[in-house]
Order: structure tokens, then C-alpha cells, then sequence
């Protein structure tokens, strides 16, 4: 039976050499790599600006594009598409009951609401390299909302450049958003006297400018005048 050990070579000046014998058993050819040419266009300085245009969606409108009437499937034909979107778990809705009280104490700027959605960013969202991971505004926003839901905030809440929310981004601010209203209704609820002055100034609302919508609004001017 042969035996054939695992012999270690060593790379001297290019030579692979067997550091045992000191047998020359190779040598590696190498060779300079040429670049291939190139040609940039670049911006012409001090004969016309180089304008480069960023559309969100291209503002011209397109002549070739046409809306096509889609036909509908015959009877008795299942829509696999349709069967498979109603798939999965159903998307979460929170209904806001506090809603109205917190939109007249955001008015006020009581201190509190900001102390609880801050909280809820830095837990439910978490923070990386010194900043949340979401935006405290975002999660504000969507706290006074009377209906909490993915579609709705990414409805709602834009960010730079009017960009709509992906749907990740949409899941954390509702998931941020429930949190905080969980502990802002905890402190309404061990706090019955901001409680009730806060459900007071919202019935004297809706009592005072009945059938309209802005009411609200109109009434904190009346108090700024007062």
C-alpha cells in the first residue's frame, strides 16, 4: 500500500519550491492587467448647465399608453389571484376611542403625549447607532387618527417628496402607534381629572358647532381669543 503524504510548497521570487528537497516543481506567470479605455460624458463647464431631472413619476404624459379593458373570466372559472390575495393573516385595525381627547390635548401640547410616543418608538421600534428607528412625528400623526391600520397610514403620512410609506415602514409606525395609545389610555384612565377635562372641552365642541366639521379647530381659536 502507498502512502502519499501532503507535501507544502513555498512561493520564492515566483518559484513554487518543495521547502523539503528544495526542488524547483513550478513557476507562476504573471503580467500586468491593461485597462480598457474609457469615455465619460461629462458635464460641459461654462457652455450649458447640466440639468439632470428626478421625477418621482414622469410628468409628460405618455401618448402611446392607452387603458385596455380587461375581460372578465367565464362562469364557473375559479380566480386563483383573487383566492390567494384573501390568504394569510388579515391586516390589523385599530379603532382609536381616544382619538378626539388626544387631538385637543396635542393642541394644548401637553407634555405627556410626547413622553409616551417617544417611549413607544425607543421600545417598539428599538433604536441602532443613537437613533430610533422611526420617526416620533410619524407615530404622532397616526395616534390621532380615529382608525389605525397599514393602508390608512401609508394614505396619510408622507414622507420627503411626497413618497409613500413601504409597507414595512407602514407596520412599524401602526405597531409603535398602538403602543402608545395603550399607555396614554392607562393614564387617562389613572388620571380622571385630565380625563374630564379633556372629554368636557370635546362635548362643549361638538355641542358648540354641532353639524360642522372643523369644529374643533374654530373652538381652540375661541379659547386663544378668550
Amino acid at each position: 500500500m502507498l502512502h502519499i503524504a501532503r507535501m507544502r510548497t513555498h512561493n520564492i521570487d515566483g518559484f513554487i519550491v518543495n521547502p523539503a528537497t528544495g526542488q524547483v516543481l513550478g513557476s507562476y506567470t504573471t503580467h500586468a492587467i491593461a485597462p480598457a479605455p474609457y469615455n465619460y460624458q461629462l458635464p460641459q463647464v461654462d457652455k450649458t448647465s447640466a440639468v439632470h431631472p428626478s421625477f418621482e413619476l414622469d410628468p409628460a404624459p405618455r401618448p402611446d399608453a392607452s387603458e385596455i379593458e380587461v375581460e372578465g373570466l367565464p362562469d364557473g372559472v375559479i380566480d386563483l389571484d383573487a383566492a390567494r390575495s384573501k390568504r394569510g393573516p388579515k391586516p390589523k385595525v385599530k379603532f382609536n376611542q381616544i382619538a378626539s381627547l388626544l387631538k385637543v390635548a396635542h393642541a394644548e401640547h401637553r407634555g405627556w403625549i410626547d413622553d409616551y410616543v417617544f417611549g413607544a418608538c425607543a421600545t417598539a421600534a428599538g433604536v441602532s447607532n443613537g437613533k430610533l428607528n422611526v420617526s416620533p412625528s410619524h407615530v404622532l400623526r397616526a395616534c390621532l387618527l380615529d382608525e389605525i391600520s397599514v393602508e390608512v397610514v401609508k394614505r396619510v403620512i408622507r414622507l420627503d417628496g411626497l413618497r409613500t410609506l413601504s409597507d414595512r415602514q407602514a407596520r412599524t409606525v401602526c405597531q409603535c402607534a398602538r403602543f402608545a395609545i395603550g399607555g396614554m389610555e392607562l393614564y387617562l384612565e389613572r388620571n380622571p381629572t385630565v380625563l374630564e377635562r379633556l372629554q368636557f372641552e370635546v362635548d362643549f365642541a361638538n355641542s358648540y358647532h354641532e353639524d360642522r366639521p372643523d369644529a374643533l379647530r374654530d373652538f381652540r381659536q375661541d379659547l386663544r381669543m378668550i
